[in-house]
């Protein structure tokens, strides 16, 4: 297919993510938005230039089979006379409404299923990914420098965290901090034996299944997801409540390395089927159905 992904061009954005997978998949994608300035900002600082993510713009003859809009916080206008599809992947949706896409988006795509619109007509629970080309496995999980690692915007609660492991398991070796992007993020993950997850308000993030891909223990709050998208504690995760309960969890594993190995990699077996690639397809599905019964319809018409 020809897909034209409108999105902000962040270093990192899920619009990205998914250009790559359908590239991957063997389709014809153009991207088109917005770019920071300076272009390799993001989460209020700079990354490496050679992270910048630069729009793939079409020719002026080549016309998209459908659009995705990937991105919940740039306007969008739908031109009336557009024929072909348009979508919304959305991995927002646990702190925005995705009400401004009430008469563009054809169907929406949603990664959180607590979240908002979930449950509406049109709307499809598609949850968050990992690029399977960058985030690959790491080493042995016992042969591993890091003890635990969070790497991402250090909110208050993720802060409250690292102090916390600090006083509770003194000699940890912890890897954190913001900037790390694609491989720096990926050598650091595939040298930790814990990922740390503290979400940003009650969401199962791509950071799960990249982590869990490269081999990491996930040691992560308990969201409204997780029943839902298998992950049970003690077996290819590990659950916490509160601060306390995410130190005892850290503590546990490191003491007891042969059944926190073996709940990683149950946890990696997990991961591996939630590539971003996977979730791409399940847009492409859909798109490619409605195109068969347009055509069907057409057909119908005619006879």
């Amino acid at each position: 297919m020809k897909l034209l992904i409108l999105a902000i061009h962040w270093p990192v954005a899920s619009g990205r993510y998914i250009a790559d997978a359908l590239r991957r998949m063997g389709h014809d994608v153009r991207t088109a938005g917005p770019v920071p300035e300076p272009p390799n900002a993001i989460w209020g600082g700079q990354v490496d230039e050679r992270y910048i993510w630069t729009p793939a713009l079409p020719e002026e003859d080549w016309e998209p089979d459908a659009v995705i809009l990937a991105d919940s916080n740039m306007g969008v206008d739908r031109a009336t006379d557009t024929l072909c599809a348009w979508v919304v992947y959305g991995v927002d949706n646990h702190v925005r409404d995705y009400k401004q896409f009430d008469g563009i988006a054809d169907h929406l795509f949603l990664a959180h299923g607590h979240g908002a619109r979930i449950g509406e007509p049109d709307v499809t629970w598609l949850p968050c990914g990992y690029d399977p080309a960058v985030f690959t496995p790491g080493p042995a999980w016992g042969k591993r420098q890091y003890d635990a690692a969070l790497l991402g915007v250090i909110y208050d609660t993720r802060a409250e965290l690292l102090y916390a492991l600090r006083e509770g398991v003194p000699d940890a070796r912890l890897a954190y901090g913001t900037g790390a992007v694609y491989d720096q993020y990926a050598a650091v993950y595939q040298d930790s034996k814990i990922s740390l997850v503290r979400s940003a308000a009650g969401d199962v993030a791509q950071r799960v299944w990249e982590t869990a891909a490269m081999g990491c223990l996930v040691v992560m709050d308990e969201c409204s997801d997780c029943e839902a998208l298998g992950l049970v504690n003690g077996q290819n995760c590990l659950l916490y409540h509160d601060t306390a309960g995410a130190v005892e969890q850290v503590r546990w594993a490191l003491e007891h390395p042969t059944d926190a190995e073996r709940i990683a990699r149950a946890g990696q077996k997990w991961a591996k089927l939630g590539t971003w690639d996977a979730r791409a397809q399940v847009i492409v599905d859909w798109l490619q159905a409605q195109q068969k019964a347009a055509e069907t319809s057409d057909d119908e018409t005619r006879d």
